[in-house]
């Protein structure tokens, strides 16, 4: 079985924690490289994190609404 991605916040800076807005996927989609993910909010910006290379969500970490720390992992990507 291929090594599970972990998609995070590249660089969060001084950004202490960020909440889950909206998912695009769904645990068992599949999904090309450049695909939006997750979108996150901080105090100063709303971003999206895209799938670094195509694959099969394995699985979404948090809740939508959810307030977790800026350098969490929030999604699993099983390689295709």
């Amino acid at each position: 079985m291929s090594e599970l991605i972990e998609i995070k916040v590249d660089d969060p800076g001084n950004t202490v924690e960020v909440e889950i807005v909206e998912y695009f996927v769904s645990e068992g989609d599949s999904v090309e490289a450049g695909a939006p993910l997750v979108e996150i909010a901080t105090d100063k910006a709303n971003m999206e994190l895209e799938a670094p290379r195509g694959g099969v969500v394995e699985k979404l970490l948090f809740a939508v609404g959810e307030i977790v720390p800026a350098e969490s992992v929030f999604v699993h990507l099983r390689p295709a």
